[in-house]
């Protein structure tokens, strides 16, 4: 899957290829904001967790193309230090005392976003991308005609001109397998819009705290048992 993210605007956008970054092409960072007590990571899990969730690392930075895969394991060290405290006051400790089970729910839901959001985009322009592929011409010079170009014979007037770039963007990128943009308000309008990066994170942090405390709940239960 291939996505990308508009640094300005710290929401997912078209403006970036989605792949590492190289060292000289990095513009920003996309910084992870602390939570505030939700969540906690023992300082001795930090770097057996971040060998655990490294396979999750790869595949989220692959998709946030303006940083580098350094640039994305500092952020995970950052996100870890942010929700360190001391043993002896960790509620998840007796679950999770090495952080990798919290650290690696938080990258599965970050990186479950963004797939979803990239299905309902493809499922949105099912039917375009269809009538491309079976296009009487060549499925790249179809939608070019048709939503570019106003001398064409398939150019369609009646759909209004930004959604009609977007359309021939997305479908494009469908149609070469490349990037799909994942701040498309035409396509994610029926779901609730595009979602930020903290929007994201919040997300993500909600199912670190949800999944630690189901654990808790099973130990108490098995306990009582």
């Amino acid at each position: 899957m291939d996505v990308t993210l508009n640094p300005l605007a710290r929401q997912i956008s078209t403006l970036h290829t989605a792949r590492f970054a190289e060292p000289e092409e990095k513009k920003s960072e996309v910084v992870i904001p602390s939570s505030s007590d939700q969540v906690t990571i023992s300082q001795e899990g930090t770097e057996t967790a971040s060998s655990r969730v490294e396979t999750l690392a790869d595949k989220v930075a692959a998709k946030l193309g303006t940083m580098t895969k350094s640039d994305f394991m500092e952020q995970l060290k950052q996100w870890q230090s942010e929700n360190q405290t001391p043993l002896e006051v960790n509620p998840y400790y007796a679950v999770d005392p090495d952080g990798a089970i919290a650290t690696k729910t938080y990258f599965e839901s970050y990186l479950g976003q963004l797939q979803e959001t990239e299905r309902t985009i493809k499922d949105y322009y099912s039917d375009a991308y269809n009538e491309a592929v079976s296009a009487p011409i060549n499925s790249l010079g179809f939608i070019s005609g048709k939503y570019l170009c106003d001398w064409s014979d398939y150019y369609d007037p009646s759909i209004p001109a930004k959604e009609r770039q977007w359309t021939h963007h997305q479908l494009w990128a469908m149609l070469t397998d490349s990037h799909v943009a994942l701040n498309d308000p035409y396509a994610l309008a029926a779901s609730g819009g595009t979602k930020t990066v903290d929007q994201m994170d919040e997300i993500a942090r909600q199912a670190v705290k949800d999944k630690l405390d189901s654990l808790l709940k099973e130990r108490e239960a098995h306990a009582v048992d």
